[in-house]
């Protein structure tokens, strides 16, 4: 996200802020470790934005002088290797439901928010898959409903929908999608917004 300085002139881009203890987290998923650019331009983005401190998440680790840089400026470097393979989504079966939920959330972005929501398909056969968790986003705007139609539109086809049938999902489906709500869409309902933009 972008966060304006603490003078109010300019924007700085962070991977993730924690507004409510000033943190940021940097991720790196690279084939060589971060280096000590990387952590010095960090620094300026702490000292930029009145952070209270910083992390550095690293699929690769970190050079031995970036790492003593980090430590001389407190932020913490920590290393975490995939141990497998990620997971594949659970294929699209035909019986299957997707569904969303509200959950209270700790930390949000702005003061309009005040939940995060989940995407899961569930197979109809007694398992399910996670495809996304929308994190200190508000679910109420038309922004996100059309994420969550994106999301949903990609697992049921295996690619990217376009902007046409994301809108088509929207008008179907749209008012399901509102703040605080829990929504439940069964495939074959979006199989036939699918099939009805085929036609």
């Amino acid at each position: 996200m972008k966060l304006v300085d603490s003078l109010g002139r300019h924007f700085r881009q962070v991977d993730i802020w924690l507004p409510r203890t000033r943190e940021i987290v940097e991720c790196k998923h690279q084939i060589r470790p971060v280096d000590v650019g990387v952590v010095d331009r960090l620094v300026g983005t702490i000292d930029d934005l009145n952070a209270s401190g910083a992390r550095i998440v690293s699929h690769s680790g970190f050079t031995k002088t970036a790492s003593l840089r980090a430590a001389k400026a407190n932020i913490e470097c920590l290393t975490l290797p995939f141990d497998n393979s990620p997971a594949r989504l659970h294929p699209a079966g035909g019986e299957g439901f997707y569904c969303g939920s509200y959950v209270d959330l700790c930390q949000s972005s702005s003061p309009d928010c005040d939940s995060y929501g989940r995407i899961t398909y569930e197979t109809g056969y007694g398992g399910d898959a996670l495809l996304c968790v929308g994190n200190s986003v508000d679910w109420g705007n038309r922004q996100m409903h059309a994420f969550i139609a994106h999301i949903v539109l990609s697992h049921s086809i295996a690619v990217p929908p376009s902007d046409a049938m994301v809108d088509d999902f929207l008008i179907e489906f749209g008012e399901r999608f509102d703040a605080g709500r829990e929504w439940r869409l069964r495939e074959a309902e979006v199989g036939h917004v699918i099939h009805s933009f085929y036609e």
